[in-house]
C-alpha cells in the first residue's frame, strides 16, 4: 500500500523525503507511527549525497579560486602594509 493511503496529506508532505521502504518495515517490525517516521526521515535521501565527482569538481573549483584570488589578496595586503609603514615613519 502507497505512504499517502494511510497517511493524511499534510503529514505525507512533511514525509516526502522519507524512504517509504525503512517506513514500511519498522512498521511491520512493530514500531509506532512516529516512531518509525521519525527514523526513516533521518536517512539521507540518495539525491541529497555528494558523489566523489561532485566533491573532485569542487576542489577542483576551490584550486581555481585560490589561484585567482590568491595574489589579488597578497597585493592588497602588501598595498595596505605600505601604507601603514608609511604613515607610521614619514608622517
Amino acid at each position: 500500500m502507497p505512504l499517502s493511503g494511510r497517511l493524511p496529506t499534510a503529514t505525507v508532505e512533511v514525509m516526502s523525503v522519507i524512504v517509504s521502504e525503512v517506513y514500511d518495515a519498522l512498521l511491520e517490525a512493530g514500531a509506532s507511527h512516529d516512531k518509525a517516521r521519525a527514523a526513516a526521515a533521518a536517512i539521507p535521501v540518495g539525491e541529497q549525497l555528494a558523489t566523489k565527482a561532485d566533491i573532485a569538481d569542487l576542489k577542483a573549483d576551490i584550486r581555481v579560486l585560490k589561484a585567482v584570488f590568491g595574489p589579488i589578496v597578497i597585493g592588497l595586503l602588501l598595498s595596505i602594509t605600505g601604507m601603514v609603514f608609511k604613515l607610521a615613519f614619514f608622517p
